[in-house]
């Protein structure tokens, strides 16, 4: 399933959607108190930058006029931010970024909450996974660091973050499987961000960690760390152009990280509505733009209705990949 890219607007055309934006009928609803956008983990996690991005967006373009705050809370799988986004049922002032984890921690078992119990407001962002060492490290390539895997399974830490069967995890268990490595004899280290795992791969503390792209680019750029395979179709841009794919070194493995706000069950028509008008100006910013050339990423905007059709066939694939590594435990 293709999703479509979003194409930049000039910076007029921008002002004039976030003007529409706001052009509503006075009994058309907006938040009336504060605005919460969550985060299932700490300050400085993918999710959490984003949000702090959108936040940025809202105020400086008045784009949403009530207050907006960021809130982490980390743990469970996301499972801790979930049951607070599911308190504020019917409720369109309280949203969460996030995406693919949300799924897979309610797949796998560790979340009692999932997309099924949600709403999906909208869809920002698709991003890919990068495999990493430290930059001095002797492990020149993914398949060597797979060899190794295989060889010694338990010997090769792996960093990932937040929970087993995301989008992080998959990435690099795909590839040992289709290299005949059983999943469950990796060794594998999950940490509650990126940056922290991030922070325990410079510091020696795993062999190898899993992130987004964008959390890997800063570091391999001067050399502390290296990035060994992308999990996209193709290669990508700017700093990670000579990185090459998994399936450029002979792994058929693609997997996508989706960046998108939540929300709680049971929003209405009129609240989605004004989310997705909302979403829809701040994608198309300057600042949003810039902030995803810097890290390789692709907005690939969709509202309410059109989301909503697309996570079902995202997720048909999804438990189909969480089933090949033995851990859906839901259907």
């Amino acid at each position: 399933m293709k999703i479509r890219k979003f194409v930049s607007m000039s910076a007029c055309a921008v002002a004039g959607l976030a003007m529409m934006a706001f052009t509503t009928p006075a009994h058309a609803w907006k938040p009336s108190g504060k605005v919460e956008i969550l985060t299932g983990c700490k300050t400085g996690c993918g999710p959490d930058r984003i949000a702090r991005i959108l936040q940025k967006i809202w105020k400086k373009h008045k784009l949403v006029d009530a207050k907006v705050v960021v809130v982490n809370k980390a743990g469970g799988g996301n499972s801790i931010a979930l049951k607070y986004l599911q308190e504020a049922a019917g409720k369109g002032d309280r949203l969460m970024l996030s995406g693919s984890a949300v799924a897979t921690s309610y797949y796998t078992g560790r979340s009692p909450i999932g997309t099924p119990h949600l709403t999906a407001v909208a869809l920002l962002i698709t991003e890919y996974i990068a495999t990493a060492v430290k930059g001095d490290s002797p492990i020149k390539s993914a398949k060597q660091l797979i060899s190794m895997i295989k060889k010694d399974p338990k010997s090769v830490a792996i960093g990932t973050a937040t929970s087993r069967g995301n989008s992080n995890h998959q990435a690099i268990t795909l590839a040992a499987m289709s290299a005949g490595i059983d999943p469950n004899a990796m060794k594998f280290v999950i940490f509650q961000s990126g940056r922290i795992g991030r922070t325990n791969l410079l510091g020696g503390h795993v062999t190898a960690s899993q992130s987004s792209v964008g959390g890997f680019i800063k570091h391999h750029k001067k050399g502390k760390l290296r990035i060994l395979a992308v999990s996209s179709p193709e290669r990508l841009g700017g700093a990670v152009k000579n990185v090459p794919t998994w399936k450029e070194q002979g792994f058929d493995v693609v997997v996508p990280n989706l960046r998108a706000l939540l929300g709680p069950k049971g929003m209405t028509k009129a609240q989605t509505d004004y989310w997705d008008k909302v979403v829809e100006a701040s994608v198309k910013t300057k600042i949003f733009q810039k902030s995803l050339g810097k890290r390789q990423m692709k907005a690939t905007f969709m509202g309410h209705a059109e989301f909503t059709k697309y996570m079902r066939g995202h997720e048909k694939q999804m438990k189909s990949v969480l089933k090949t590594l033995g851990i859906l435990k839901r259907k």
